[in-house]
């Protein structure tokens, strides 16, 4: 071993430190009782060692742990300019060698100083060093160095054992004072919480006397905040209210349980102070088993209240124009589940909100329909903004659906997430008796389009039927020729009842409801109806039918209508005559039909507006202009559609999509 690290001399030490010690125990209490700083309690500790180890110089020096080193805090015979500045690491010179082991030295010895600890004392004339750290537990807060020079005799034990007790004294002290000051910084920022804690705190002794309260506390009373301190709570709030509330009552019960006052409003006015409304709660506080106080704690939810009472009022009055809307209004969940069925709903359905509530909504609209909705509805969740649909509503009425027009939209929070689902619907009854008016209007017009064609079909076989008749009544005995007559007569009979029966299919006005229909029987009863027509005005019809094309769900006299006016249209746009192609094809989940004709086209200015009610380009007397209106009316009720494609001398094409039926 390379010094000595006896920590207490093996007998009591010949110079008397009673004078030095209580010297020590002055600075010690100056530093504690009157607040001194570190530094100066460094300084004074160590002028008194150096004079009590008459050591020639002296140094202390605070282990920085972050920088693994040793700054001087306080010197003797030292330039004072090193304090603060000069670092030594760890394991460097005598300081660093007892920082790192955590031993006291006292040199010299014996002859076996380390090489570097002699060259050491040898550069710094240094005839006897005593070092010792600074340690409480394990923790190293510094390091004390005393060193003799010249000719003066070396430390003994003695004075190893004193400065290391003096060492573990400071450091203690040291450790004390940060821990008072920790103490007094968590303190301080404490109460800094408590005081902008935007909640009234009042702290309550078993006395129901006030110990404490925050500035939120104080700001909202007239009192001096000295006057509140040391008050029982009855002299600070109205009596009528402790009564009602039973607040002694329930903090004498926290007090007796220790479990705290889940809460409750009040209502709380200070004298010449507005009034308020307060959420409060009461909580224990304690030290040990008992509880010492009890904490009031109360927050001013006025402005909540008030805002509250505003938000319920705009709630209900919009519920209440919900309510009373024209409009059918349907609230869901994220499921689609009935939440809400407004009066319009109501009316038109004849069902109630308790028989609504909770069913799917598809579920109460047609059967055919169902399918498509919910898949309609379940694309608002995957994020599509809103949805605008026809589906008919089922009613109490097992025999009656009425057609409602829906656009369904989702309803988010903030986070994006769809919170409910709403349905706002329109009454199509009046819609469609109105539409169905124009419809029959619209047949009675291309009626009278048709008439010559239909006049030439009829006096076709009515004049076989009149010349088989005048042959007959010349040749009553001729029996082959008589057969041939009346063979003809049934013919031409037949075929003139057959026209008569198209003309009257066409002129009646729609009867039945949607159903399954082959889409190429319909077009082919269209062509029938209008075939003298496209021959008279020379028009080559082309067909082109897909065969994978599937049967449809709709009206076949509605769609009928639709070919019709398109055919017509076609006629007109082709005076000179010219050819007219009508194709069918499978497109996914939809049958494409296009009437594309040879004439001479539409101008681009008016494609945006051909489906227009009463737009037409036909000379005045012409054309109602009500047409393709009611055709592209019709598309839309089997929820289809109808698209006008052209230019100006290449013709014209109309495309019909209509979904395939389930």
């Amino acid at each position: 071993m390379t010094g000595s690290t006896t920590s207490q001399p093996h007998s009591l030490p010949g110079r008397i430190w009673h004078p030095t010690l209580e010297s020590l125990f002055d600075c010690w209490q100056n530093f504690f009782l009157a607040h001194q700083s570190p530094e100066t309690l460094d300084r004074e500790l160590l002028k008194v060692v150096a004079e009590a180890t008459q050591a020639d110089r002296a140094s202390l020096m605070r282990y920085e742990p972050e920088h693994q080193q040793l700054r001087i805090t306080a010197t003797i015979g030292i330039d004072t300019a090193m304090i603060g500045q000069a670092t030594i690491s760890l394991g460097e010179g005598i300081a660093g060698w007892v920082a790192l082991n955590r031993r006291p030295l006292l040199l010299p010895s014996g002859p076996d100083i380390p090489r570097h600890l002699s060259e050491y004392m040898h550069q710094h004339a240094i005839s006897s060093a005593l070092c010792v750290p600074m340690v409480i537990g394990d923790q190293l807060s510094g390091v004390l160095n005393l060193a003799r020079q010249g000719d003066a005799t070396a430390f003994t034990p003695e004075d190893l054992w004193f400065a290391a007790l003096l060492a573990e004294r400071q450091a203690a002290a040291l450790q004390t004072a940060h821990l008072y000051d920790e103490l007094a910084s968590s303190e301080r920022f404490i109460s800094r919480v408590i005081e902008s804690v935007p909640i009234s705190l009042v702290v309550i002794d078993r006395k129901l006397q006030i110990v404490s309260a925050n500035h939120n506390f104080l700001t909202r009373t007239p009192n001096d905040p000295q006057q509140i301190i040391g008050r029982p709570i009855r002299q600070l709030f109205p009596p009528v209210m402790l009564r009602f509330l039973e607040l002694e009552a329930k903090i004498r019960t926290v007090f007796a349980s220790g479990q705290s006052f889940d809460g409750d409003k009040m209502v709380y006015r200070a004298p010449g102070m507005s009034t308020r409304i307060y959420y409060y709660r009461l909580i224990p506080i304690k030290s040990g088993p008992q509880v010492d106080h009890v904490l009031l704690l109360m927050e001013d939810i006025t402005e909540r209240e008030q805002l509250g009472e505003e938000v319920r009022h705009a709630e209900r009055y919009l519920a209440s124009v919900i309510d009373w809307a024209s409009d059918l209004v349907v609230s869901m969940s994220p499921q689609g589940e009935v939440v809400t069925w407004n009066r319009a709903a109501e009316r038109v359905s004849g069902l109630t909100t308790d028989q609504v509530r909770g069913l799917p909504f598809p579920s109460l609209c047609a059967v055919s329909q169902r399918l498509a909705l919910d898949t309609q509805l379940r694309r608002l969740l995957q994020g599509q903004e809103s949805i605008a649909t026809e589906a008919a509503l089922i009613t109490s009425n097992p025999q009656q659906q009425v057609d409602v027009a829906w656009n369904c939209s989702a309803m988010r929070d903030d986070t994006g997430e769809v919170v409910a689902l709403v349905a706002v619907g329109r009454d199509l009854t009046e819609r469609r008796r109105l539409e169905s008016q124009l419809a029959q209007s619209a047949k009675m017009a291309s009626l009278g389009v048709m008439a010559g064609g239909i006049a030439h079909e009829i006096r076709n076989p009515l004049a076989i039927i009149a010349a088989s008749a005048q042959l007959l009544e010349e040749h009553p005995d001729d029996a082959p020729l008589r057969q041939q007559c009346v063979q003809k007569i049934v013919t031409s009979a037949q075929r003139a009842s057959l026209i008569i029966e198209h003309l009257l299919k066409f002129a009646h006005p729609p009867q039945e409801r949607f159903r399954l229909l082959n889409i190429h029987a319909t077009l082919e009863e269209t062509f029938n109806l209008l075939g003298h027509q496209m021959l008279v005005s020379q028009i080559a019809l082309q067909r082109d039918f897909s065969p994978d094309v599937p049967r449809l769900y709709g009206n076949p006299e509605l769609l009928q209508q639709v070919f019709t006016n398109l055919i017509l249209n076609a006629c007109n746009a082709m005076p000179q005559g010219g050819h007219l192609s009508v194709s069918t094809r499978l497109v996914e989940e939809h049958v494409e039909l296009c009437f594309s004709d040879s004439g001479h086209g539409i101008d681009g200015d008016h494609v945006a507006k051909i489906f227009d009610p009463f737009f037409t380009t036909r000379a005045v007397g012409k054309g109602t202009g009500l047409g393709l209106s009611i055709s592209y009316s019709i598309v839309q009720q089997h929820n289809g559609t109808l698209e006008a494609i052209s230019e100006p001398g290449r013709g014209a094409t109309f495309v019909i999509r209509l979904p395939v039926s389930d």
